[in-house]
């Protein structure tokens, strides 16, 4: 070990040491879990469209029109059949619900019910669903991070960064971004860019990543010619392209949540059986457009590369949409990630085809179409940093960067002007579950030493009871006397309104002294607890301070219940 790395171990705390640990193995567990779930992807679909690798296309294309059909209403009556066994439906996708998670259920997560809705989810993919394959590998990496969490009882915040981190490890091993997948739990998940919520993300990232090069492949997830957009007259175009983008990103969050709140009026006796008429409409649309199939990775290689028909980069993002929306919202399980990126880069390059249509001599449409990902991904999920960088990795192509910031954040300020929802908030609103509008304290890890009060009077064990009076009676308001040994470590707590009712017979307080009348049932805070956490511990005790101490139990100083409820936003 690297004399450096051992001397920052050796300064962390057990508790701190313990949770780095944690955050390695959240990122090693998604890792494996990610190469697992693709390795299934990859049985499902060689076993019913007889494809290998990345052709799943063209597979589908070469398959008759029967099997473009019966395999997806396959699909369909396998979702159906589980939600009517498990007795609720499958629906919603992966990325709310972890939001959902982090900021509403303090990070807790069901693992086997995450774990077997991944299973589905990425079979039915392999099938046909026209939905993301990440939805799958979010969910398993952010439930392990719980389940971990919970199982060496954790506390609220941890938990909740656990979950985050097992998210963001996902997506990365996922597509092979570890830099874009961490800002993407920054930005999305936790809505904050805080330093100490950097490091955990990263590590997590860096070590699925690592894992998934190892056992899969290491490079970009698009390979593409490389593109330069650097005239005025292109980044003017960029300008345009984003405008567009947003509002067309704004009217993909809507069409998505319009379908999703017609079946939600569906009767509950026909719930299940939703997922099955979805899958069937997929199955109809595929026999003559299988393009529609899956989550969409070959034809928007197909628009990179600008080999797509104008036709269909016109024709196949709307198709997409319907069939999408279709499918999330009758309950069939994925993601909305990887059909945003369908939806954007299709579009993108039947924008490039135009341009060059009306002004040739310019950008080719792959271009556009490269930017058209960046900039539809960003208005839907309102993260243009980590859309930015997600497509950067995805692509590898740093010609492109200046015009991919331009649009992506132009994409993002139309989409928030015409719909303020993402498309992961909207989809908690319409259960009526509200995401706070700034970062909760629970993300400062600094929050209790920000607001500690030092200890100005302290006791032995052995100080008379008379002295402990006179010492109590000139105390402030709300300040309890500390019971200390010659070490500085605190031994109980002593409160003046406790002893009234509890003195010992007169006799006998000449021989009382601190120990005697100490609480010892005060359970003291620690400073890597968040404000939520020193919250609820308030909530359990009628003290206005509760003692602040370290590992080894020394004292440091109190805090204060107004002081938490005043700065606190839980």
């Amino acid at each position: 070990m690297p004399p450096q790395l051992g001397g920052l171990l050796k300064g962390l705390t057990n508790q701190e040491r313990r949770f780095w640990a944690m955050v390695v193995g959240v990122g090693l567990i998604s890792g494996l879990g990610a190469v697992a779930l693709l390795q299934v992807l990859r049985v499902t679909q060689n076993l019913f469209w007889h494809v290998n690798g990345d052709e799943f296309i063209a597979g589908a294309i070469a398959s008759p029109a029967w099997r473009r059909f019966l395999v997806p209403v396959l699909g369909g009556a396998l979702v159906s059949l589980v939600s009517l066994l498990v007795g609720q439906p499958l629906r919603g996708h992966g990325t709310a619900g972890i939001i959902e998670s982090i900021w509403v259920k303090s990070g807790r997560l069901p693992l086997p019910r995450a774990l077997f809705r991944g299973l589905v989810s990425i079979i039915v993919v392999g099938l046909g669903a026209p939905l993301g394959r990440e939805g799958a590998l979010l969910q398993t990496g952010a439930a392990s991070g719980s389940a971990l969490a919970q199982r060496l009882r954790l506390g609220p915040g941890q938990a909740r960064l656990l979950v985050a981190c097992g998210a963001a490890a996902g997506i990365a091993s996922a597509y092979n971004v570890p830099i874009g997948a961490a800002l993407f739990g920054l930005e999305v998940l936790l809505g904050s860019f805080a330093l100490e919520l950097f490091g955990p993300i990263v590590v997590s990232c860096v070590v699925a990543t690592l894992v998934s090069r190892t056992l899969i492949a290491d490079h970009p997830s698009y390979v593409i010619p490389h593109y330069v957009l650097t005239h005025p007259r292109e980044l003017l175009l960029t300008l345009l392209l984003g405008v567009l983008l947003g509002a067309a990103s704004a009217g993909y969050v809507r069409g998505i949540n319009a379908l999703s709140d017609l079946l939600d009026r569906a009767p509950a006796w026909l719930a299940p059986f939703l997922p099955l008429a979805a899958m069937t409409v997929v199955g109809v649309a595929a026999m003559g457009w299988p393009y529609l199939l899956g989550n969409g990775y070959d034809p928007v290689n197909m628009a990179l590369h600008g080999s797509l028909p104008f036709l269909l980069l016109v024709g196949l993002p709307l198709a997409k949409l319907a069939v999408t929306s279709l499918c999330a919202g009758a309950g069939v399980p994925g993601g909305l990630f990887t059909p945003s990126l369908f939806f954007g880069a299709l579009l993108g390059g039947a924008f490039g085809v135009v341009v060059g249509h009306l002004a040739p001599g310019g950008a080719p449409s792959g271009a556009y179409a490269l930017l058209g990902m960046g900039a539809v991904l960003a208005g839907t999920t309102h993260a243009s940093v980590s859309a930015v960088l997600m497509i950067f990795e995805m692509t590898g192509d740093y010609g492109l960067i200046l015009p991919l910031m331009l649009g992506a954040v132009v994409s993002t300020a139309v989409s928030r002007w015409l719909e303020p929802e993402s498309l992961y908030t909207s989809v908690l609103n319409r259960r009526d579950v509200r995401v706070p509008d700034s970062v909760p304290y629970w993300l400062r890890e600094e929050g209790v030493r920000g607001m500690l009060m030092p200890v100005t009077q302290r006791v032995p064990p052995s100080a008379p009871f008379d002295e402990v009076v006179v010492l109590l009676l000139e105390q402030p308001p709300g300040m309890d006397l500390y019971v200390t040994d010659e070490s500085g470590r605190l031994l109980g707590v002593i409160v003046l309104d406790e002893l009234k009712g509890h003195l010992p017979d007169h006799s006998l307080l000449q021989a009382t002294v601190a120990a005697d009348v100490m609480d010892r049932r005060v359970q003291p805070i620690t400073p890597g607890l968040s404000l939520a956490e020193v919250a609820t511990r308030f909530a359990r005790t009628p003290l206005e301070r509760l003692p602040v101490v370290d590992d080894a139990r020394h004292l440091l100083g109190t805090i204060s219940k107004t002081e938490v409820l005043k700065h606190g936003r839980f």
